[in-house]
Protein backbone atom coordinates (compact mmCIF):
# COMPACT_ATOMS: atom_id res chain seq x y z
CA UNK A 1 0.00 0.00 0.00
CA UNK A 2 1.36 3.38 -0.91
CA UNK A 3 1.15 6.26 1.51
CA UNK A 4 1.51 9.87 0.44
CA UNK A 5 1.85 13.22 2.14
CA UNK A 6 1.20 16.83 1.18
CA UNK A 7 3.22 19.23 3.26
CA UNK A 8 3.00 22.94 3.81
CA UNK A 9 3.03 24.94 6.98
CA UNK A 10 1.62 27.99 8.61
CA UNK A 11 2.77 29.74 11.74
CA UNK A 12 0.81 31.63 14.29
CA UNK A 13 2.17 34.73 15.88
CA UNK A 14 4.17 34.26 19.11
CA UNK A 15 3.91 36.86 21.92
CA UNK A 16 6.78 37.40 24.35
CA UNK A 17 5.58 38.57 27.76
CA UNK A 18 7.96 40.06 30.35
CA UNK A 19 7.81 38.01 33.55
CA UNK A 20 7.63 40.22 36.66
CA UNK A 21 6.13 39.45 40.05
CA UNK A 22 6.09 43.01 41.30
CA UNK A 23 5.88 46.47 39.79
CA UNK A 24 9.07 48.56 40.01
CA UNK A 25 9.44 52.32 40.53
CA UNK A 26 12.72 54.02 39.58
CA UNK A 27 14.07 57.42 40.67
CA UNK A 28 16.96 58.81 38.59
CA UNK A 29 19.24 61.75 39.28
CA UNK A 30 19.94 64.44 36.70
CA UNK A 31 21.87 63.37 33.62
CA UNK A 32 24.98 65.30 34.75
CA UNK A 33 25.03 63.48 38.07
CA UNK A 34 25.51 59.85 39.01
CA UNK A 35 22.36 57.74 38.70
CA UNK A 36 20.76 56.10 41.73
CA UNK A 37 17.78 53.74 41.53
CA UNK A 38 15.32 52.94 44.29
CA UNK A 39 13.05 49.93 43.95
CA UNK A 40 9.53 50.05 45.38
CA UNK A 41 7.35 46.95 45.34
CA UNK A 42 3.68 47.28 44.52
CA UNK A 43 1.99 46.03 47.73
CA UNK A 44 -0.36 43.66 45.92
CA UNK A 45 -0.32 39.91 46.43
CA UNK A 46 -1.93 37.37 44.10
CA UNK A 47 -3.33 34.32 45.88
CA UNK A 48 -2.49 31.82 44.53
CA UNK A 49 0.18 33.27 42.20
CA UNK A 50 -0.26 30.25 39.89
CA UNK A 51 -3.11 27.85 39.21
CA UNK A 52 -1.94 24.50 37.88
CA UNK A 53 -4.75 22.56 36.20
CA UNK A 54 -2.54 19.49 35.84
CA UNK A 55 -3.32 16.99 33.09
CA UNK A 56 -6.25 18.15 30.94
CA UNK A 57 -7.87 16.95 27.73
CA UNK A 58 -7.23 18.87 24.50
CA UNK A 59 -9.71 21.60 23.59
CA UNK A 60 -11.17 21.94 27.10
CA UNK A 61 -11.87 25.09 29.12
CA UNK A 62 -10.88 25.53 32.76
CA UNK A 63 -11.93 28.20 35.29
CA UNK A 64 -9.61 29.76 37.85
CA UNK A 65 -10.12 32.18 40.73
CA UNK A 66 -7.49 34.52 42.14
CA UNK A 67 -7.64 36.84 45.14
CA UNK A 68 -5.80 40.17 44.84
CA UNK A 69 -4.80 41.36 48.32
CA UNK A 70 -3.64 44.86 49.18
CA UNK A 71 -0.91 44.39 51.79
CA UNK A 72 -0.03 48.09 51.90
CA UNK A 73 -1.31 51.08 53.85
CA UNK A 74 -2.83 53.01 50.91
CA UNK A 75 -5.63 52.20 48.45
CA UNK A 76 -4.56 50.55 45.19
CA UNK A 77 -6.30 51.21 41.88
CA UNK A 78 -6.26 48.54 39.18
CA UNK A 79 -5.23 50.40 36.08
CA UNK A 80 -5.48 47.49 33.68
CA UNK A 81 -5.77 43.68 33.54
CA UNK A 82 -4.71 42.11 30.27
CA UNK A 83 -4.47 38.38 29.37
CA UNK A 84 -1.35 37.27 27.54
CA UNK A 85 -3.36 35.45 24.87
CA UNK A 86 -6.89 35.35 23.49
CA UNK A 87 -7.30 31.84 24.89
CA UNK A 88 -7.95 33.49 28.26
CA UNK A 89 -11.12 35.22 29.46
CA UNK A 90 -11.04 37.38 32.60
CA UNK A 91 -13.46 39.38 34.68
CA UNK A 92 -13.40 43.16 34.25
CA UNK A 93 -11.47 44.62 37.17
CA UNK A 94 -10.04 47.76 35.54
CA UNK A 95 -10.71 50.82 37.70
CA UNK A 96 -11.45 48.79 40.81
CA UNK A 97 -9.98 50.10 44.07
CA UNK A 98 -8.66 47.79 46.77
CA UNK A 99 -8.60 49.31 50.24
CA UNK A 100 -5.64 48.67 52.57
CA UNK A 101 -5.98 45.12 53.83
CA UNK A 102 -8.82 44.50 51.37
CA UNK A 103 -9.18 41.98 48.58
CA UNK A 104 -10.58 41.76 45.06
CA UNK A 105 -11.53 38.57 43.23
CA UNK A 106 -10.24 37.97 39.72
CA UNK A 107 -12.00 35.26 37.70
CA UNK A 108 -10.30 33.75 34.66
CA UNK A 109 -10.69 30.80 32.33
CA UNK A 110 -8.17 29.06 30.13
CA UNK A 111 -9.15 27.39 26.86
CA UNK A 112 -6.37 24.92 26.07
CA UNK A 113 -5.46 23.98 22.47
CA UNK A 114 -6.53 20.81 20.72
CA UNK A 115 -2.93 19.67 20.30
CA UNK A 116 -0.85 18.22 23.17
CA UNK A 117 1.85 20.04 25.08
CA UNK A 118 2.41 22.42 27.99
CA UNK A 119 0.18 25.48 27.99
CA UNK A 120 0.52 28.59 30.09
CA UNK A 121 -1.25 31.94 30.16
CA UNK A 122 -0.84 35.03 32.29
CA UNK A 123 -3.05 37.87 33.42
CA UNK A 124 -0.90 41.01 33.53
CA UNK A 125 -2.13 43.49 36.12
CA UNK A 126 -0.89 47.08 36.29
CA UNK A 127 -1.38 49.23 39.39
CA UNK A 128 -1.79 53.01 39.18
CA UNK A 129 1.41 54.69 40.34
CA UNK A 130 3.54 51.55 40.01
CA UNK A 131 5.40 50.84 36.76
CA UNK A 132 5.62 47.19 35.84
CA UNK A 133 3.02 44.54 36.47
CA UNK A 134 1.77 41.83 38.78
CA UNK A 135 1.05 38.42 37.24
CA UNK A 136 -1.61 35.79 37.79
CA UNK A 137 -0.54 32.61 36.00
CA UNK A 138 -2.37 29.51 34.76
CA UNK A 139 -0.65 26.36 33.50
CA UNK A 140 -1.87 23.02 32.12
CA UNK A 141 -0.48 19.81 30.71
CA UNK A 142 -2.57 19.17 27.59
CA UNK A 143 -2.52 15.42 27.09
CA UNK A 144 -4.31 12.91 24.88
CA UNK A 145 -5.10 9.36 26.08
CA UNK A 146 -1.66 8.49 24.67
CA UNK A 147 0.99 10.86 26.00
CA UNK A 148 3.91 11.93 23.83
CA UNK A 149 7.15 13.05 25.46
CA UNK A 150 8.28 15.44 24.27
CA UNK A 151 5.02 16.64 22.74
CA UNK A 152 6.90 18.04 19.74
CA UNK A 153 9.64 17.24 17.24
CA UNK A 154 12.72 19.16 18.38
CA UNK A 155 14.56 19.82 15.12
CA UNK A 156 16.18 23.12 16.11
CA UNK A 157 19.91 23.82 15.85
CA UNK A 158 20.37 21.50 12.84
CA UNK A 159 19.17 18.45 14.76
CA UNK A 160 18.36 15.77 12.19
CA UNK A 161 16.74 13.03 14.26
CA UNK A 162 15.37 12.21 17.66
CA UNK A 163 13.05 9.94 19.65
CA UNK A 164 9.53 10.48 20.97
CA UNK A 165 8.30 8.33 23.86
CA UNK A 166 4.63 7.27 23.77
CA UNK A 167 2.70 5.89 26.73
CA UNK A 168 -0.99 5.23 27.30
CA UNK A 169 -2.30 7.04 30.38
CA UNK A 170 -4.58 4.14 31.32
CA UNK A 171 -1.79 1.59 30.85
CA UNK A 172 -3.65 -0.33 28.14
CA UNK A 173 -1.64 -1.78 25.22
CA UNK A 174 -2.07 -0.16 21.82
CA UNK A 175 -0.47 -0.26 18.38
CA UNK A 176 1.36 2.48 16.54
CA UNK A 177 0.26 2.10 12.92
CA UNK A 178 2.07 5.01 11.30
CA UNK A 179 4.26 8.05 11.79
CA UNK A 180 4.25 10.92 9.32
CA UNK A 181 2.49 8.78 6.72
CA UNK A 182 5.18 6.08 6.90
CA UNK A 183 5.79 2.88 8.82
CA UNK A 184 6.98 3.77 12.35
CA UNK A 185 10.68 3.51 13.17
CA UNK A 186 10.50 1.67 16.48
CA UNK A 187 13.34 1.68 18.98
CA UNK A 188 13.67 -1.63 20.85
CA UNK A 189 10.46 -3.07 19.46
CA UNK A 190 9.71 -5.39 16.52
CA UNK A 191 6.03 -5.35 15.49
CA UNK A 192 6.51 -8.64 13.63
CA UNK A 193 7.62 -10.44 16.80
CA UNK A 194 6.61 -8.45 19.86
CA UNK A 195 3.15 -8.11 21.35
CA UNK A 196 1.42 -4.75 21.60
CA UNK A 197 2.48 -2.75 24.62
CA UNK A 198 1.54 0.40 26.53
CA UNK A 199 4.77 2.29 25.77
CA UNK A 200 6.88 2.83 22.64
CA UNK A 201 9.88 4.82 21.50
CA UNK A 202 9.47 6.17 17.95
CA UNK A 203 12.38 7.65 16.03
CA UNK A 204 11.91 10.60 13.68
CA UNK A 205 14.31 11.71 10.96
CA UNK A 206 13.98 14.96 9.06
CA UNK A 207 15.04 13.21 5.86
CA UNK A 208 12.04 10.87 6.24
CA UNK A 209 9.54 13.58 7.19
CA UNK A 210 9.91 15.56 3.98
CA UNK A 211 12.23 15.94 1.02
CA UNK A 212 11.17 19.55 0.51
CA UNK A 213 9.80 22.16 2.93
CA UNK A 214 8.97 20.71 6.32
CA UNK A 215 5.35 20.51 7.47
CA UNK A 216 4.37 22.22 10.68
CA UNK A 217 3.17 18.93 12.17
CA UNK A 218 4.29 15.32 12.34
CA UNK A 219 1.35 13.00 13.00
CA UNK A 220 1.57 9.62 14.70
CA UNK A 221 -1.29 7.16 14.04
CA UNK A 222 -2.49 4.55 16.55
CA UNK A 223 -5.21 1.90 16.68
CA UNK A 224 -6.94 3.54 19.67
CA UNK A 225 -10.38 4.89 18.80
CA UNK A 226 -9.99 7.65 21.41
CA UNK A 227 -6.55 8.68 20.14
CA UNK A 228 -6.27 7.79 16.48
CA UNK A 229 -3.85 10.63 15.79
CA UNK A 230 -1.19 12.35 17.87
CA UNK A 231 -0.09 15.68 16.31
CA UNK A 232 3.43 16.82 17.20
CA UNK A 233 4.51 20.30 16.20
CA UNK A 234 7.83 20.39 14.35
CA UNK A 235 10.19 22.94 15.89
CA UNK A 236 12.55 24.07 13.15
CA UNK A 237 13.77 27.38 11.76
CA UNK A 238 11.84 26.77 8.53
CA UNK A 239 8.55 26.12 10.34
CA UNK A 240 8.63 29.44 12.15
CA UNK A 241 7.86 32.97 11.00
CA UNK A 242 9.22 32.32 7.49
CA UNK A 243 6.18 30.21 6.71
CA UNK A 244 2.94 31.80 5.60
CA UNK A 245 4.40 35.26 5.12
CA UNK A 246 1.06 36.39 3.69
CA UNK A 247 -0.81 36.06 6.98
CA UNK A 248 -0.26 39.72 7.95
CA UNK A 249 -1.20 40.89 4.45
CA UNK A 250 -4.51 39.01 4.45
CA UNK A 251 -5.12 40.00 8.13
CA UNK A 252 -5.82 36.53 9.55
CA UNK A 253 -4.27 33.21 10.53
CA UNK A 254 -5.50 29.89 12.00
CA UNK A 255 -4.45 29.72 15.69
CA UNK A 256 -4.41 25.92 15.34
CA UNK A 257 -3.30 24.95 11.87
CA UNK A 258 -4.12 21.24 12.08
CA UNK A 259 -7.52 19.52 12.12
CA UNK A 260 -7.67 15.86 13.16
CA UNK A 261 -10.16 13.91 11.04
CA UNK A 262 -9.25 10.46 12.40
CA UNK A 263 -10.03 7.32 10.42
CA UNK A 264 -12.35 7.90 7.47
CA UNK A 265 -13.55 5.61 4.69
CA UNK A 266 -12.57 6.66 1.19
CA UNK A 267 -15.16 8.88 -0.43
CA UNK A 268 -17.01 9.41 2.87
CA UNK A 269 -17.47 13.02 4.07
CA UNK A 270 -16.55 13.94 7.63
CA UNK A 271 -17.72 17.07 9.49
CA UNK A 272 -14.84 19.18 10.84
CA UNK A 273 -14.25 22.64 12.25
CA UNK A 274 -11.48 25.20 12.52
CA UNK A 275 -11.00 28.84 13.48
CA UNK A 276 -9.27 31.86 12.00
CA UNK A 277 -8.16 34.87 14.04
CA UNK A 278 -7.73 38.50 13.01
CA UNK A 279 -4.13 39.70 12.69
CA UNK A 280 -2.91 43.24 12.06
CA UNK A 281 0.38 43.93 13.85
CA UNK A 282 1.06 47.04 11.73
CA UNK A 283 -2.06 48.68 13.20
CA UNK A 284 -1.63 47.19 16.69
CA UNK A 285 -4.55 44.83 16.17
CA UNK A 286 -7.04 47.37 14.84
CA UNK A 287 -9.34 46.15 12.06
CA UNK A 288 -8.45 48.02 8.87
CA UNK A 289 -9.92 45.44 6.46
CA UNK A 290 -13.50 44.75 7.64
CA UNK A 291 -13.98 41.85 5.20
CA UNK A 292 -11.02 39.88 6.53
CA UNK A 293 -13.31 37.22 8.06
CA UNK A 294 -15.88 36.88 5.26
CA UNK A 295 -15.09 33.27 4.37
CA UNK A 296 -16.32 32.54 0.85
CA UNK A 297 -14.92 29.12 -0.01
CA UNK A 298 -12.72 26.18 0.98
CA UNK A 299 -10.72 24.28 -1.61
CA UNK A 300 -8.29 21.35 -1.65
CA UNK A 301 -5.34 21.55 -4.08
CA UNK A 302 -4.63 18.58 -6.33
CA UNK A 303 -6.62 15.37 -6.20
CA UNK A 304 -6.46 14.79 -2.45
CA UNK A 305 -10.13 15.36 -1.68
CA UNK A 306 -12.77 18.05 -1.51
CA UNK A 307 -13.93 20.54 1.12
CA UNK A 308 -17.37 22.12 1.40
CA UNK A 309 -18.01 25.21 3.53
CA UNK A 310 -20.96 24.72 5.88
CA UNK A 311 -20.82 27.92 7.92
CA UNK A 312 -18.52 30.74 9.03
CA UNK A 313 -19.57 32.44 12.26
CA UNK A 314 -17.92 35.55 13.67
CA UNK A 315 -17.58 35.81 17.43
CA UNK A 316 -16.09 38.28 19.87
CA UNK A 317 -12.35 38.50 20.19
CA UNK A 318 -11.63 38.71 16.46
CA UNK A 319 -12.39 35.07 15.67
CA UNK A 320 -14.34 33.32 12.93
CA UNK A 321 -15.43 29.72 13.57
CA UNK A 322 -15.62 27.65 10.40
CA UNK A 323 -17.60 24.44 9.98
CA UNK A 324 -16.84 22.40 6.89
CA UNK A 325 -17.11 18.97 5.35
CA UNK A 326 -14.02 17.15 4.10
CA UNK A 327 -14.19 14.18 1.74
CA UNK A 328 -11.02 12.17 1.02
CA UNK A 329 -10.37 11.32 -2.59
CA UNK A 330 -11.56 7.89 -3.69
CA UNK A 331 -8.94 5.23 -4.36
CA UNK A 332 -6.20 6.68 -2.11
CA UNK A 333 -5.60 4.86 1.17
CA UNK A 334 -3.29 5.52 4.07
CA UNK A 335 -2.33 8.49 6.26
CA UNK A 336 -2.42 11.93 4.67
CA UNK A 337 -1.72 15.52 5.67
CA UNK A 338 -3.95 17.53 3.34
CA UNK A 339 -3.98 21.33 2.91
CA UNK A 340 -7.41 22.95 2.87
CA UNK A 341 -7.29 26.51 1.54
CA UNK A 342 -9.53 29.04 3.26
CA UNK A 343 -10.52 31.99 1.09
CA UNK A 344 -11.67 35.45 2.19
CA UNK A 345 -11.72 38.76 0.26
CA UNK A 346 -8.29 39.59 1.74
CA UNK A 347 -6.53 36.40 0.66
CA UNK A 348 -6.09 32.63 0.95
CA UNK A 349 -4.39 30.54 3.59
CA UNK A 350 -4.23 26.87 4.61
CA UNK A 351 -5.21 24.69 7.49
CA UNK A 352 -4.21 21.04 7.33
CA UNK A 353 -6.42 17.99 7.71
CA UNK A 354 -4.73 14.89 9.14
CA UNK A 355 -6.72 11.86 8.02
CA UNK A 356 -6.26 8.11 7.74
CA UNK A 357 -8.24 6.78 4.78
CA UNK A 358 -9.41 3.17 4.75
CA UNK A 359 -11.23 1.17 2.02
Amino acid sequence: MRRANSYRAIMSVAVVVPVMCWGLRSVSAAASQSTATTTVQAPLMVEPPKVDFGVVAPGTKHPAHFVLRNVGSSPLTIERAQPSCKCTDISDIAGKVIAPGGTLELSASLLVPKSPGDKDAKVMITIAGYPGMVLATMVADVTQPVRAAPAFVDALKDKQEGVVHLSSIDGKPFKVTGAGGRAPLFVGFDPAKDAARATYDIRWRLADIATGPLPQWWVIDTDRADCAQIPLRIRHDSTGSRFDLERAVRFWFPPESIVLAGVVKAGTPVALSTTIEHLNPAAQGRVTAPTWGDVSALTVPGNQGTARLISATKRSGDFVDIAFEFTPAAGRFGAFYVPVMIETPTGKGPVFVAVTVTP
